[in-house]
């Protein structure tokens, strides 16, 4: 795992370097697990880092890709097991088609949609000495996601961005008998140069 959050950092840093804007950010996925009639969502709190770069195709309409590395997890308590502490890392790709509008002197406001890529890095689960690892077997480390928000530009220096992300893949390897997919709001300031 050291050497994929190394590869990680090395990715996200030469992003950074070459990008109109490099930003940090909470988010919270939602993981919605289905076998049978049974359906189980989890909250999972986390941050990202990324970078982005916007190219102009008309006015005001612009296709910004971007690169993030993202980790969130959860603990679980149970009385009889013990707690468990779920956690997982990734790289998440967005591709966001965008059209923005000045609101006042010095704001900008842009809307987007895009498709995202997500490649998990790991995705553990650890009770006591034991962990868990639920790629391979169970989930599948590719995930696919429809992503959609605004941001607002405050004098070509910081961005806030809000956004939703919506998981389109099931990453459930036995699809037959099982559908998983992870969905997530977020929230990002950034620097702009």
């Amino acid at each position: 795992m050291k050497k994929l959050l190394v590869i990680a950092a090395a990715i996200l840093s030469f992003s950074a370097v070459n990008a109109q804007v490099a930003y940090l950010g909470y988010q919270n996925v939602t993981s919605k697990s289905k076998a049978g009639n049974t359906t189980v969502s989890k909250a999972n709190n986390g941050f990202f880092i990324g970078g982005a770069m916007n190219f102009e195709i008309a006015d005001a309409l612009g296709i910004q890709p971007g690169l993030e590395v993202n980790y969130f997890g959860r603990t679980e308590k149970d009385a009889l097991l013990g707690d468990t502490k779920y956690s997982s890392w990734g790289i998440k790709i967005p591709v966001d088609v965008n059209y923005g509008f000045e609101l006042a002197d010095g704001f900008n406001l842009s809307v987007y949609a895009g498709p995202s890529i997500y490649v998990g890095l790991s995705k553990n689960g650890k009770n006591g000495n034991t962990t868990y690892d639920y790629y391979g077997d169970d989930i599948s480390r590719f995930g696919l996601g429809l992503g959609m928000g605004a941001w607002c530009d405050i004098k070509d220096v910081v961005r806030v961005k809000l956004g939703y992300d919506l998981g389109l893949l099931n990453r459930a390897q036995d699809k037959d008998n099982f559908n998983y997919k992870e969905s997530g709001f977020a929230i990002s300031v950034g620097y702009l140069f």
